[in-house]
């Protein structure tokens, strides 16, 4: 019953040590226990998407943000995940919006400092990286 699952990918690893190192397989694994989506976090490689309904599988490249601060991005991509799924509920442009939301974090410290981005330039970054999204 659970809609999503985030985990990265050491935490997933750890999760099925000795069993698999396929992430993919993992994913489904996952998802066979009722969980709608599985998006593994892989840091600089990007994100994995799995949707269980339709065992659909994406590649989700980081958007090639200013690294300034490791400090809350991984809190960030979860935030803008969940934004990103209520608004539209499509896991892919939820993992998008949580991909700009961790590059906003990243550039900077402090709790607030990616609500103070340049007006539109958290859209100019979905918009990028929507074109370099692949399904597998």
């Amino acid at each position: 019953g659970l809609t999503a699952f985030l985990p990265s990918q050491g935490e997933l690893a750890a999760l099925f040590h000795g069993r698999s190192t396929d992430l993919w397989e993992m994913a489904a694994a996952i998802s066979e226990y009722g969980c709608e989506i599985v998006v593994i976090k892989c840091g600089e490689k990007g994100q994995l998407v799995y949707e269980a309904s339709s065992h659909s599988r994406w590649e989700v490249p980081p958007y090639p943000a200013r690294f300034a601060n490791p400090i809350g991005a991984g809190d960030a991509f979860c935030g803008g995940f969940l934004a990103g799924y209520r608004q539209t509920y499509d896991p892919v442009q939820a993992v998008l919006h949580g991909s700009v939301s961790a590059s906003l974090a990243v550039e900077g410290s402090g709790a607030f400092y990616a609500l103070e981005a340049l007006p539109g330039l958290a859209q100019a970054r979905l918009a990028a990286l929507q074109e370099a999204v692949r399904k597998v």
